[in-house]
């Protein structure tokens, strides 16, 4: 399993990556807090029913990701980013560490619902 090309949008947060799991590659879109709550979960444009499923399994499969990925250096580096209150010209391994950010928000978004 592979998440990739994890990218934040200027909208105000909307987080996009592309999951290449057990079945096809899947592009999915966090939309922005600011749309409103729940964010939705897009699956290739297709809304996720919040709590669903097809949500679960996009949880498991980026928790599974996630640990993989995450080494003590990296998580000292997401501990720094959620102390600052900016990130502007960013170290370069606190910059390496944004991806995973990223996908720790998603996965913390869909686990608050899933509870």
């Amino acid at each position: 399993m592979n998440v990739h090309d994890i990218e934040i949008w200027r909208d105000g947060g909307t987080i996009t990556f592309i999951l290449d799991a057990d079945g096809p590659t899947s592009y999915f879109r966090l939309r922005t807090p600011l749309a409103g709550e729940p964010r939705l979960l897009f699956c290739d444009e297709r809304a996720l029913q919040p709590g669903s499923d097809d949500e679960a399994a996009v949880l498991a499969d980026l928790r599974s990701w996630f640990a993989d990925e995450l080494s003590e250096q990296l998580g000292a580096a997401l501990d720094r980013l959620d102390a600052l209150p900016e990130w502007r010209n960013l170290r370069p391994d606190l910059a390496a560490a944004l991806p995973l950010h990223h996908i720790r928000t998603v996965i913390r978004c869909l686990e608050a619902r899933a509870a």
